[in-house]
């Protein structure tokens, strides 16, 4: 008998264990049965050899002890069937959750086939004499294998192992990486083509292939480099995610406590990377003498991460006290002394948050928002639904430009002198991935502080410019469109250049264009707003300022900037209308106004009597629900030729276009 490939296999497994006992693994289920994986491989080998010495010299062993050695080796290596099932579901992520009726159904799929695979290997043993069985005794003392159907038995079940873990690596391919699922499906088929060959010539290569399945996946599937940090030796954000992740699915409470370092990037860059490497890896080393080294775990550069299993308060209080207690002193490498900085924050799960997911997010808010700059957070005290806002609008933001999901939409003006609508304000919406709008108050101030409201702005312009140039405005009645310039766009010294080049383009009138440049725009950038705005109006762009009582309310924009309409913020037009005070301030700034030469666009109308005490009042235009919500293009265009036919009455939508 050859045992080249045995003693090939033994290497492999005591190998394999040494570098898995020396590297850290995280506490997974799939590490655990990849270990007892090992552990069978272990003990399976010098089984199946002196099993196999045993029987090639019956008549020096004692009879039992040859029959139950061949028992063991054969019970041993039938038991990787099931073992390989539960590690593909493990990697699978279908072990481990509560409740989990896919588990049960697996336990019970792979328990039972091995349950009667022990119990015809130890029946044959048992009746060995009889021959009836699996096995049978030689005339020379032998134990050989009786080819019957409880022999083949045997094998089939080795082949419905196989089969089934083909079907869970194909069914379930997309819960795995697509390299570590076609290499397992690859090694069901290696161990099948060997157990094929070992049934057919009798060479002892089954545990050869199971041992070389167990290196490639060792290397290529277990991977346990991805869940170190090379930098400290403790493990990474990835081995927090599975970490936390099976704790999640097992719905086991657990608290952790975040541990960011403030201005890393500084130190780094005074210091030096290597240098602060050094006192990374000198942090990680207090963690690690200080509690278990598989609940420390090291995020991006300075954010480390302390989990607590089973905790309660007086747990919870003693590791933040050891932590705060450690960076109060500084730390010391060679002649360099530094004082640390931190913020800590206590998670309790799954209280403060239901996924591994959901605490990176927490992470990310604390590291980047400076209103999180405190020593000691609790995670429940943490607006995580405006990170998460925020986030999702950013991601629309992008997602809007790359894929034309803005629109422009137009709210009618009315005319207190004509009695009709002679235009609107051009309004930008925007919709995300499924068709819903997002409030423009909601996205354009992030849109301002991204830069992204430079384009949004430039396609608001381009986009009424392509509309007016392909109607013919008279034929509509449309004598003016107002657009909004953001405080992003007037800060640019190009400005003018930009919008006087987009409008050649089309050959737009430019009396028609009414552009609104908001109060805090004004304060901002007083300089370069006075050039371009001076260049505007030298161009023949009307000018207003807007929104005005909403901001600065300085008097000196109007006198000083060369506006020609001013238009009445809707709250002050709001509140003159249900509080007397505010009602004769809105009265006297309309009488000012006027008084200057300007003309006044009131905002926010909703009611009959807004709109009768408004233009009593001298307002020039009203805009507002009452005559019209902002409307598509299309239904605007409507609106605005059936209006241009209407002599000297007050024109609503309700008017005008019958309701659908």
């Amino acid at each position: 008998m050859i045992y080249s490939f045995d003693i090939a296999a033994f290497i492999v497994s005591l190998i394999l264990l040494f570098f898995y006992y020396n590297k850290k693994n995280i506490a997974t289920i799939e590490n655990k049965l990849f270990l007892f994986y090992l552990i069978i491989l272990f003990i399976a080998i010098p089984l199946e050899i002196l099993a196999s010495v045993m029987n090639n010299a019956p008549h020096k062993f004692p009879f039992v002890l040859h029959c139950i050695v061949q028992g063991l080796s054969f019970s041993v290596s039938k038991s990787f069937g099931v073992v390989y099932i539960l590690y593909c579901a493990g990697v699978l992520e279908l072990l481990g959750r509560k409740d989990n009726s896919r588990e049960k159904i697996i336990t019970f799929i792979t328990t039972i086939p091995y349950v009667i695979c022990l119990v015809l290997i130890w029946s044959s043993i048992i009746f060995i004499k009889s021959g009836r069985l699996a096995f049978f005794i030689t005339e020379s003392g032998k134990i050989g294998y009786t080819k019957n159907f409880f022999f083949y038995s045997l094998y089939f079940i080795n082949a419905l192992y196989i089969f089934i873990s083909f079907l869970l690596l194909i069914k379930f391919r997309s819960k795995a990486y697509l390299q570590s699922t076609f290499l397992m499906i690859f090694a069901v088929c290696v161990v099948g083509l060997c157990v094929a060959f070992q049934l057919i010539h009798g060479y002892m290569i089954e545990l050869f292939g199971l041992a070389t399945v167990a290196m490639v996946f060792y290397h290529f599937v277990q991977r346990p480099e991805d869940v170190l940090d090379s930098v400290t030796g403790v493990f990474n954000q990835i081995g927090f995610v599975r970490v936390s992740g099976m704790l999640f699915a097992k719905k086991q409470r657990f608290a952790c406590v975040s541990i960011i370092i403030d201005d890393i990037t500084f130190m780094a860059n005074t210091f030096g990377i290597q240098q602060m490497n050094i006192f990374l890896a000198m942090v990680a080393n207090f963690f690690k003498q200080s509690f278990s080294y598989k609940n420390i775990f090291h995020f991006s550069q300075g954010c480390f991460f302390v989990l607590i299993r089973e905790p309660n308060a007086e747990k919870i209080q003693k590791t933040v006290q050891k932590i705060q207690n450690r960076f109060k002193d500084n730390w010391y490498y060679d002649s360099v002394e530094l004082k640390l900085y931190t913020r800590l924050c206590v998670f309790d799960c799954p209280r403060d948050a239901e996924s591994s997911e959901e605490i990176l997010d927490i992470v990310n808010l604390i590291e980047t928002d400076d209103r999180y700059k405190q020593n000691l957070l609790f995670a429940n005290e943490i607006d995580v639904e405006y990170k998460r806002r925020t986030d999702y609008i950013e991601h629309a933001l992008r997602k809007g430009i790359t894929y034309n999901r803005f629109d422009v939409y137009y709210q009618p003006i009315f005319s207190t002198e004509e009695k009709k609508l002679i235009g609107a304000e051009a309004l930008i919406r925007l919709k995300d991935e499924k068709g819903r709008f997002i409030s423009p108050e909601d996205f354009i101030p992030i849109a301002e502080k991204s830069g992204t409201i430079l384009r949004i702005g430039e396609f608001v312009f381009e986009s009424v410019c392509r509309t007016l140039s392909t109607i013919g405005v008279e034929e509509y009645g449309i004598k003016k469109i107002d657009i909004n310039l953001s405080v992003a766009q007037c800060m640019q010294e190009i400005l003018s250049e930009q919008i006087l080049a987009i409008r050649n383009i089309y050959q737009v009138p430019t009396s028609i264009i009414n552009l609104e440049i908001t109060e805090t725009a004004a304060a901002h950038t007083p300089e370069i707003l006075m050039k371009n705005m001076q260049q505007l109006s030298d161009a023949g762009f009307e000018l207003s300022l807007d929104d005005y009582g909403s901001g600065y309310s300085n008097m000196g924009y109007m006198l000083n900037l060369p506006f020609k309409m001013i238009k009445i913020d809707k709250y002050i037009v709001w509140s003159a209308f249900s509080d007397e005070r505010a009602n004769k301030a809105l009265a006297a700034t309309i009488k000012m106004i006027k008084s200057i030469g300007m003309t006044v666009l009131a905002e926010g109308v909703e009611e009959k009597e807004q709109v009768d005490w408004l233009s009593q009042m001298g307002c020039d235009y009203l805009q507002g629900y009452y005559f019209a919500k902002p409307l598509e293009k299309d239904a605007f265009l409507e609106l605005m030729k059936a209006n241009n036919s209407t002599q000297g009455k007050i024109c609503r939508i309700t008017d005008i276009l019958k309701p659908e």
